[in-house]
């Protein structure tokens, strides 16, 4: 089930008309299965067209927005392992589960793990069209991935199986041109007949190995050396600073309330999250500052005070050294 709310600065929030679809097949026949829908209204226009069958989706996004808008999406119970590729355009993402902000541009990829329950916020920008598009694999096959290629997909699955939804590499990369190549064949497949399921299998496969040959295993979540106790721990302590970011704990303090000793919780922090400790409250945050400033009406120094700085001019330089903006230039443009 999806839900999905728009908001800018100058209209209230849209709850959007979502038809209630499945990522994957249901219809038993083993062929594809095509559809499309479109919506606007006075900040987007918005289209998808996908083509899908059991195990796999193929969904070619396309947003036109008319005003700097940002778009809120909660996903419920639609685990997938996913590739997406950037056509064009630009949008800005905030995943809420992992706190993971990054820049979706023209030309980058990355792969995700989707436990099921994904709640994001996109800001898109006033005269961009941006598109994308995203093939997503079953958990059924996924699970087939990772018996057969368990070096790369196993410990990927467990994770899933956990709960948990993250990034395979912690950098969106340039899409090869041969990934790129891999991604137009998809396109064949609605043109295979009863072969069209094997063909689009094939050509997923093709694409995945060619993500994982492209990053060269460097970057790809891997936490072969962490315990499933110790990942506990790691994660109880992102939990404690996020919580606490106000008057967060010393590294001591936080590895004694966990459990654990100061160098094993800087190295597994660093292996969980792709960050230090200190760079993860610092872009907590800066996200909660975000927030502020775009939701409510609080001064400059309320935000400040709101996200843990005592003064004002070092809220201020810290923000910049984030958004390359000044807090009140950036709560302008938006």
């Amino acid at each position: 089930m999806m839900q999905m709310e728009l908001s800018s600065r100058r209209r209230d929030t849209i709850a959007l008309e979502v038809p209630d679809i499945s990522y994957f097949s249901t219809n038993g026949t083993g062929s594809l299965e095509e559809q499309s829908w479109n919506m606007g209204n006075e900040l987007l226009t918005y289209s998808i067209s996908e083509f899908k069958c059991r195990d796999f989706n193929v969904a070619n996004y396309l947003v036109h927005c008319k005003e700097d808008c940002y778009m809120y999406s909660r996903n419920v119970n639609c685990p997938f392992l996913g590739l997406s590729f950037v056509r064009q355009g630009t949008v800005e993402c905030f995943l809420s589960e992992t706190r993971d902000r990054r820049i979706w541009a023209k030309g980058h990829t990355n792969m995700m793990v989707s436990s099921g329950h994904r709640e994001e916020r996109n800001h898109f920008y006033r005269g961009d069209t941006f598109g994308m598009t995203n093939v997503l694999i079953s958990p059924a096959f996924f699970r087939h991935l990772s018996e057969r290629y368990p070096e790369y997909f196993e410990n990927a699955y467990l994770r899933l199986d956990n709960g948990e939804t993250f990034f395979m590499a912690p950098e969106n990369i340039p899409v090869p041109v041969t990934l790129d190549t891999a991604l137009n064949d998809i396109e064949l497949s609605r043109m295979m007949g009863n072969a069209s399921p094997m063909y689009l299998e094939a050509k997923v496969i093709e694409c995945l190995s060619l993500f994982i040959r492209e990053t060269k295993g460097k970057g790809l979540e891997k936490e072969n050396s962490l315990t499933s106790s110790e990942r506990d721990k790691i994660y109880q302590a992102r939990d404690i600073i996020c919580s606490e970011y106000l008057n967060p704990p010393s590294l001591r303090d936080l590895a004694l309330r966990v459990g654990t000793n100061e160098c094993t919780l800087k190295a597994g922090f660093k292996q969980a999250f792709h960050s230090t400790v200190f760079n993860y409250l610092f872009d907590y945050r800066m996200n909660m500052a975000v927030h502020y400033l775009l939701d409510t009406n609080k001064t400059i120094a309320e935000v400040a005070s709101l996200v843990g700085y005592d003064y004002q001019t070092h809220f201020c330089t810290a923000f910049k050294r984030k958004y390359n903006i000044s807090p009140s230039e950036y709560r302008m443009k938006a």
